[in-house]
């Protein structure tokens, strides 16, 4: 990612050159993670699943800094105004240090075993580096909402639920195509819940949980049906009907919890017609 960052300083572009030569940014994202809970058997937005989605990105959050110090100390380079950073003064680190995240819960221990979970003297290593040598990129770390890659890759696009348990995507030289949820069997299908019958605060605390690490951002949807179960959220009493003033809510929630942003609202009415992302002509583009 760096050296495509680096090789893309291209003068035709001065704001592109500009951007790239003082920042320095990459985006590392992540896909996959509905279907490797449901395949280790742990649903979607419970205690587990955002301890396990905050261990995953703590370790992206401390290797990209460790290899963007590394990178910074071969090159005696870091990003434009580094200097006035929680970086270089040390505290962005108080929080690992402070051994917020060291306490790992059992699922946690069992589903990364072998694999070195970073630790408050690991990251107190790392913030000498960096206060030393500097960082070379100003974001490392960025999720997109990966929909077809996702389906290439064989897995549950970004760190969204699923919208189906086999998805039917219209292409238009080949025609239909239907790609199951990964590893879907009568063990997994349980924990393969449609994100349209999911209650949007269940994807809001995943998102939190990855939002304490990524130091750019996420692209978050929030998925909207217009009836939706009884008793799914509380506030709706014997109401089925969804309205603005959901959403509103929704939105406050996400804001309490630290969401930078979200990213669509894609909403199910009531004819089976799905309206989003993927029928957003300026998004196609």
């Amino acid at each position: 990612l760096t050296f495509i960052s680096d090789t893309s300083s291209i003068d035709v572009v001065p704001t592109v050159k500009n951007g790239n030569e003082s920042a320095h940014s990459i985006g590392l994202g992540l896909m996959g993670l509905a279907s490797y809970l449901a395949m280790n058997h742990i649903e979607y937005g419970s205690q587990d699943s955002l301890d396990i989605t905050s261990a995953i990105f703590e370790l992206m959050n401390y290797w990209t800094l460790y290899e963007s110090n590394q990178i910074a100390k071969e090159r005696g380079v870091s990003f434009n105004g580094f200097e006035d950073t929680t970086y270089a003064d040390g505290t962005y680190f108080d929080k690992y240090i402070s051994g917020k995240y060291e306490d790992r819960s059992e699922v946690v221990k069992k589903l990364f075993l072998g694999i070195h979970l970073p630790t408050a003297k690991d990251w107190e290593s790392l913030k000498a580096s960096v206060m030393k040598y500097g960082v070379y990129s100003e974001s490392r770390l960025a999720v997109a909402p990966n929909g077809s890659i996702s389906y290439i890759n064989d897995c549950s696009s970004s760190i969204h639920p699923i919208i189906n348990r086999i998805e039917e995507r219209q292409e238009k030289k080949i025609g239909k195509i239907y790609y199951p949820a990964r590893g879907l069997a009568t063990d997994t299908i349980p924990y393969y819940k449609s994100a349209y019958d999911t209650d949007m605060r269940k994807v809001i605390d995943v998102y939190a949980a990855a939002t304490e690490h990524v130091d750019q951002g996420l692209s978050l949807t929030l998925f909207v049906r217009s009836e939706i179960p009884i008793g799914l959220y509380e506030w709706k009493g014997l109401t089925t009907k969804q309205t603005t003033r959901d959403l509103s809510i929704l939105r406050n929630y996400a804001y309490n919890k630290g969401i930078k942003s979200i990213y669509y609202v894609r909403t199910f009415t009531d004819d089976g017609e799905e309206v989003g992302s993927n029928q957003c002509e300026s998004c196609s583009i």
